[in-house]
């Protein structure tokens, strides 16, 4: 069953009941990535509580506001998409398909936020290839802001980091050529032909993707922002810190983007990361600062999916977790 036209002009899709071996389903996926998101926590513990002895505690608690409002930023990001390739969502359904998938990242492999998304979407009537093709073009985005964001503010904040990610000026151009609408929609309709699935049934528009594009920026903004507060809290110039921290975060989140196979992109992004704060902070200060931001966003990501898990609770009347 698909999205029709005449559902996207009407408004939001309504969800239909899951069923019981799905809905278990589910709960047995949902417990393997809460412990996977624990385990992420518990594997850094103990250079956790050494950094946070170096990092003032107000700084940590002043840093988290802005990774959490990136995320509520992200789920926009999101659903702008997908109401653009013609499956309009409401903000509660939105926010349980994405906060929930979220926690697939904790697990080794790039796809199982995606496939996550896909499957909880599939109660709201969306086409499996509709949220896929949302899933992979949403990193596409992020990767054609995030990098040309690092190529700009890198070179005067943190030259020794862009010398050492010099290979991004050579990928970031291929990203924001694939973002053309047209282009996107025949490489799409391609890749579904090849596995024998029907073409979209809503191609992406100029408008939809910039204004996606448009939030993606501040999703980068106040990422980095996060960060800036945690250079802040451990000496770092503000000045100097500021387009060091965005640029340098938006490099270290797309580089470990890229790092497909490892669960939220660790130890890469953090040690892109690190070498972006290098710039500002001693190097092992700028460690510092890559861990307790990645704590930071994996207590946000649990966060956010407990308020979904709990809400759903309190919903009998819907079925699917």
């Amino acid at each position: 069953m698909t999205v029709s036209d005449e559902a996207s002009e009407a408004g939001p899709v309504q969800p239909r009941p899951a069923s019981s071996w799905r809905s278990r389903l589910r709960v047995a996926v949902l417990v393997v990535v809460l412990l996977a998101a624990a385990a992420a926590i518990a594997r850094n513990w103990g250079e956790l509580v050494d950094a946070l002895r170096e990092l003032s505690p107000w700084a940590v608690v002043a840093a988290s506001p802005f990774s959490l409002g990136a995320m509520v930023v992200s789920l926009f990001t999101w659903r702008s998409l997908m109401t653009d390739f013609g499956a309009p969502l409401r903000v509660g359904d939105a926010a349980r398909i994405f906060y929930l998938s979220q926690l697939g990242k904790y697990i080794p492999g790039s796809i199982w936020s995606m496939i996550s998304q896909a499957e909880l979407a599939r109660d709201l009537h969306v086409p499996r290839r509709t949220t896929l093709t949302v899933g992979v073009l949403t990193i596409v985005i992020a990767e054609g802001v995030g990098l040309p964001l690092a190529i700009v503010t890198l070179p005067f904040a943190a030259p020794s980091a862009a010398e050492r990610y010099w290979w991004i000026a050579l990928v970031a151009p291929l990203f924001l050529v694939v973002l053309h609408p047209k282009l996107l929609t025949r490489l799409v309709n391609l890749a579904l032909r090849v596995v024998r699935r029907p073409p979209l049934d809503h191609p992406p528009s100029w408008r939809g993707l910039l204004r996606t594009a448009g939030l993606q920026v501040v999703v980068w903004l106040m990422f980095g922002m996060s960060a800036w507060v945690l250079v802040v809290g451990l000496g770092g110039s503000p000045g100097a810190a500021l387009p060091a921290a965005i640029g340098g975060y938006a490099l270290a989140h797309c580089v470990g983007l890229l790092a497909v196979g490892l669960p939220a992109g660790a130890g890469v992004r953090d040690l892109a990361l690190a070498a972006a704060l290098a710039a500002v902070l001693s190097a092992p200060q700028a460690l510092v600062v890559a861990l307790v931001a990645r704590m930071i966003i994996t207590v946000v990501d649990l966060l956010l999916a407990t308020i979904q898990i709990r809400r759903r609770a309190g919903s009998p009347a819907r079925a699917s977790v």
